[in-house]
């Protein structure tokens, strides 16, 4: 049987050298400097088989994934991505060299996109197979995104499109047509962390969430935090054209991509004093910025130009528990 300093040698050490630290992989703790003038995100998330991404998921798409949803929730929070540990819990059937090459491999593509080693972490036996992922990033003291700040009048704006990861998900438990769905599936298996938007947000955005349990359920999420209201106008929220397709044939679908979670974009606020700002700080980004409603005094969200009679939903999103 491999050991498990060989597993860590072989397919996770290369990992640390896709940035610097001062003491990574090969010591009972990392040692790392603290930039001045900065505060430390901590983001933890962890993925079971079966639970948050299918049985037959390819192994490459596990780790992208894996380390995605946290650079997300770094994203959310305007941090820019450090570093990040790795816990692995393989059932037997997953411990062979095959498997472990590609998941390095998919965990690898991303984490030198963003720059973002890998410092450290633990690898067991279990009964099934369990990734958590703890992600560390820098933001300017006193300029983290939170979700308590959205005020009546301020926009709310979604980045990117709604809904392609439940759609994947859906053609995955279904058995749909892969071809067709093929956006969907990757949009499910290798999210895209709104990382340079999130740090474009900062001191820009008067509140912040990332979308992961479904968009009603995460604005829900916010406009606890921030003790307030909204309008949500369901025609303006941004579909791809594949869920575009689907709705126009599965009418009665309308509310699976406001609640079906898995879209790993970032929805925020912004005061109405900024809004201009908005537009000019994105323009460059190869990303779509959409205004979907505005903060009220309230409380709860009223979906405006639902189906008819339809102002709010019982079943908001992805529940954990």
């Amino acid at each position: 049987m491999t050991h498990e300093f060989d597993l860590i040698r072989t397919f996770f050490q290369p990992l640390s050298q896709v940035a610097t630290q001062d003491i990574g992989i090969g010591d009972d703790g990392a040692v790392l400097s603290c930039p001045s003038g900065q505060q430390l995100v901590v983001v933890t998330d962890t993925m079971v088989e079966g639970v948050h991404f299918p049985l037959d998921t390819l192994p490459e798409d596990i780790g992208w994934k894996a380390l995605a949803v946290n650079l997300s929730d770094l994203a959310a929070m305007g941090a820019r991505p450090a570093f990040f540990s790795l816990a692995l819990s393989l059932p037997e059937s997953k411990n062979h060299q095959a498997w472990l090459k590609a998941f390095s491999s998919g965990l690898r593509h991303l984490a030198e996109a963003h720059r973002v080693p890998l410092i450290g972490g633990d690898t067991t036996r279990s009964d099934r197979l369990t990734v958590t992922v703890t992600a560390h990033g820098w933001v300017s003291a006193g300029q983290a995104l939170r979700r308590s700040g959205a005020r009546p009048g301020d926009g709310l704006y979604v980045s990117g499109y709604i809904g392609d990861g439940a759609l994947g998900l859906m053609a995955v438990n279904e058995a749909l047509d892969a071809g067709a769905y093929a956006g969907a599936l990757q949009k499910l298996n290798r999210p895209e962390p709104r990382v340079a938007l999130g740090g474009l947000l900062v001191g820009l955005a008067s509140s912040a969430i990332d979308v992961s349990d479904g968009l009603l359920a995460d604005i829900a999420h916010l406009l606890e935090a921030s003790q307030c209201g909204c309008e949500v106008d369901v025609s303006a929220v941004p579909y791809s054209q594949a869920m575009q397709s689907y709705l126009a044939e599965n009418a009665q679908a309308w509310a699976l991509p406001l609640t079906g979670g898995d879209d790993y974009e970032l929805c925020f606020t912004v005061p109405a004093e900024k809004e201009a700002l908005l537009k000019e700080r994105t323009r460059h980004l190869n990303l779509s910025i959409t205004e979907i409603g505005r903060i009220t005094a309230g409380t709860g969200a009223v979906l405006k130009n639902a189906p008819k009679g339809v102002q709010t939903l019982e079943h908001l999103g992805f529940q954990h528990f």
